[in-house]
């Protein structure tokens, strides 16, 4: 019994740590050391197969990473983390990645973390926002290695991709000189 309860605790919090590395790729450092608090009316831990799953009104928290669902299923190989799936009406994700001023937020109803390209994939409804640059539409995939956007429709949709992106402040550019007064 002790055995069993050992193992059930110590996946879990191979899975709290797995699941915390996949945000690595575009947060901020210091998130990786900071506590992670999740809160959600039940888990289901299966150590055979393993998956966990957080379920109902589930919020995540860790450092500047926060995400709110319905449900999160974490999917580990031979413990190493594969995918993570969040599902929500609409399930929201925010960061502040490492290199941006700008907090990333995205939403959709459902989202994949696939973690050996490092891809974040949202669809239906799904959005991005950073800054006052939107992307929307059907399906959204983010590469968070390349930091890679692209969003498509689905097939069977009338809808189509809205994307606004803002020019960058050329910092370049000299300022202007005050004419010399000539003589």
């Amino acid at each position: 019994m002790f055995r069993s309860k050992t193992q059930h605790f110590s996946f879990l919090v191979v899975t709290l740590f797995i699941f915390t590395g996949a945000s690595t790729a575009w947060a901020l450092r210091s998130d990786r050391d900071q506590p992670i608090d999740i809160r959600a009316d039940r888990v289901e831990i299966n150590e055979k197969e393993e998956v966990s799953q957080y379920i109902g009104n589930v919020h995540l928290k860790q450092g500047t990473l926060d995400i709110k669902a319905d449900k999160i299923t974490v999917y580990l190989s031979k413990g190493k983390l594969t995918k993570i799936a969040i599902r929500g009406n609409p399930a929201t994700f925010k960061q502040q990645p490492e290199d941006k001023q700008d907090i990333v937020k995205s939403s959709a109803r459902y989202m994949e973390y696939f973690a050996s390209k490092e891809h974040l994939v949202l669809k239906t409804n799904a959005k991005v926002v950073q800054g006052d640059n939107h992307f929307s539409g059907d399906y959204i995939e983010y590469d968070t290695l390349n930091s890679t956007v692209k969003a498509n429709k689905d097939e069977d949709s009338d809808s189509r991709v809205h994307a606004i992106i803002q020019p960058k402040a050329d910092t370049d550019e000299e300022e202007p000189q005050a004419p010399t007064p000539q003589q």
